[in-house]
């Protein structure tokens, strides 16, 4: 597919939606209704176009009828059961088509290719606690073996354990990293200060959390190599991998549209999944937020690609005065202070909060107030801005951090 004409790929891609709106329709009670109600028939969306005739549905909608819209003929299909992580506050439980597991794993496994890798070459993923704490199956452990994976937990990193880390990576002549981004950064940050040199890596792949501008900078020189930011929310079927910095292309079983948008093109991810039949949902916004690249200026790829991710709807901040901001971006801006961590956060009508783990015995008010006044620059001076410190942020139980670190 990745060698079709954009006309091609929109061909298949309407046909295929069409399908899964019928399926929808006819084997769902929600979206009979639902359908019903509007005055619409399955047959009045027939392209990607069309898709906005239709409400979005949410994880809320999704909980308070979950039952309503797994299809009657569910045992026709092979799915698993699966549960969303609740990053945004409301966990969701759903079906995933194990059409759809194949073919996310299919393209993570095509844009690794380009990095370099090769199935079976060993690579280490940071994970939660939760993925490693059961002894995993025969048949996990066997599919492991043929990747040659090598889970580690990213919970609580500490320097006994970023050592015991790099002593792995060298005993097991560990090639690539894939993991949360903020993981891999720390495990970046240990290597640099205690001058440690890892030789052989020739790839990170980042995910689950931002990857801002810093990040990355520090990952690449601790590595020395280029580092790969992968996008995906396994609830909605969608993935992306990035081509160059700032273009991620979008697997082509999703149609991913951007609503609530602002002035600078960002806004609400919205995405339809048609291949998971065992669940079928359509136009769901999940609580990401991003720019999509308009259709003229997509470079080097026939689908649709994202300009720019900026994470979870709760770090973009958009205040009644107009301005928005994402909290991505002021990581550059805190690395300047004697600060470990921040979280910024909207507080109330044009109100800002700041919360901040400060460096003992070096914080000082001067840097506060220059704080304060750098990013007035950016909220505007009618926001109201108020800054706590705290002495430490809590890591999230699937070892996620919801914070920036510095």
């Amino acid at each position: 597919m990745n060698h079709w004409s954009k006309s091609d790929i929109e061909e298949w891609q309407n046909m295929q939606l069409q399908e899964f709106v019928r399926h929808a329709y006819d084997h769902t009670v929600y979206y009979r209704r639902l359908f019903d109600e509007l005055g619409i028939r399955a047959d009045d969306i027939k392209s990607s176009r069309d898709l906005a005739k239709l409400p979005v549905i949410t994880k809320d909608i999704i909980n308070a009828h979950y039952q309503e819209l797994i299809p009657d003929n569910l045992p026709s299909f092979k799915y698993r059961l699966c549960r969303s992580g609740g990053t945004t506050g409301v966990p969701v439980q759903y079906n995933c088509d194990e059409d759809v597991w194949g073919y996310v794993t299919a393209a993570k496994l095509y844009y690794w290719k380009k990095a370099g890798y090769r199935f079976g070459d060993p690579f280490i993923a940071f994970g939660s606690a939760s993925l490693f704490s059961r002894k995993p199956s025969l048949s996990r452990r066997i599919y492991d073996l043929i990747r040659n994976e090598h889970p580690l937990n990213c919970v609580d990193l500490t320097e006994g354990k970023c050592l015991q880390y790099c002593d792995y990576i060298k005993k097991k002549h560990i090639r690539f990293i894939y993991g949360y981004a903020a993981a891999i950064y720390i495990l970046a940050c240990f290597i640099k200060k205690n001058q440690i040199v890892i030789d052989g890596i020739k790839g990170v792949f980042t995910t689950s959390e931002n990857l801002t501008d810093w990040y990355r900078e520090v990952i690449e020189d601790a590595f020395h190599c280029k580092v790969m930011d992968c996008y995906g929310a396994r609830d909605a079927g969608i993935s992306a991998y990035e081509s160059e910095p700032g273009r991620y292309c979008i697997g082509y079983n999703t149609l991913v549209e951007i609503g609530d948008t602002i002035g600078d093109g960002t806004g609400s991810v919205i995405s339809t999944n048609f291949l998971n039949y065992s669940f079928p949902l359509l136009r769901y916004r999940f609580g990401d937020e991003a720019e999509l690249c308009p259709a003229n200026d997509v470079k080097g790829y026939n689908g649709q690609q994202f300009k720019r991710l900026l994470g979870r709807s709760s770090h973009v901040l958009r205040l009644e005065n107009g301005r928005s901001l994402s909290a991505t971006g002021f990581s550059m801006i805190m690395k300047e202070f004697d600060i470990s961590a921040f979280d910024i956060s909207k507080s109330g009508e044009n109100a800002v909060l700041l919360r901040i783990q400060t460096i003992p015995g070096k914080y000082t008010d001067k840097q506060e107030e220059t704080i304060t006044r750098t990013l007035r620059k950016y909220l505007g001076d009618d926001s109201k801005l108020t800054i706590e410190k705290v002495s430490q942020f809590e890591t999230a139980s699937n070892g996620k951090r919801t914070y920036f670190l510095v």
